[in-house]
């Protein structure tokens, strides 16, 4: 699942240093060579927020079914993930990027990127 139609547009980093993104992103989780090309990658990764299940159980202690409806967190929390590439010209500027994720995993990244996370 990638992000194309997301409801955040994403940063228009073309042209941008690759230190502004890991002035916000922190250092690139790796480094790879693609077609002659420097790519620089940052894997986030977001805990999701808790949605709580409804579940339901009958008890029989008093000896009548007895209804009793709860509301639970799934344990453990889901993760979210997005992976930010950014291809790098020779001067260290962004020619292109490519994300990959989850919108709620590239929404917190995007929001880093932004200056608002």
């Amino acid at each position: 699942m990638t992000t194309q139609g997301s409801e955040s547009p994403l940063p228009d980093l073309k042209g941008r240093p690759v230190s502004t993104i890991s002035a916000r992103l922190g250092p690139p989780d790796s480094q790879q060579q693609i077609d002659g090309r420097t790519a620089y990658v940052w894997t986030v990764e977001t805990r999701a927020p808790a949605t709580p299940v409804p579940s339901t159980r009958v008890s029989y202690a008093d000896g009548r079914p007895n209804t009793i409806e709860t509301l639970s967190y799934p344990d453990p929390p889901r993760m979210e993930r997005c992976t930010l590439r950014a291809f790098v010209d020779g001067a260290g500027n962004v020619t292109s990027t490519d994300w990959q994720g989850s919108n709620a995993g590239c929404y917190d990244a995007q929001q880093k990127l932004a200056g608002k996370g």
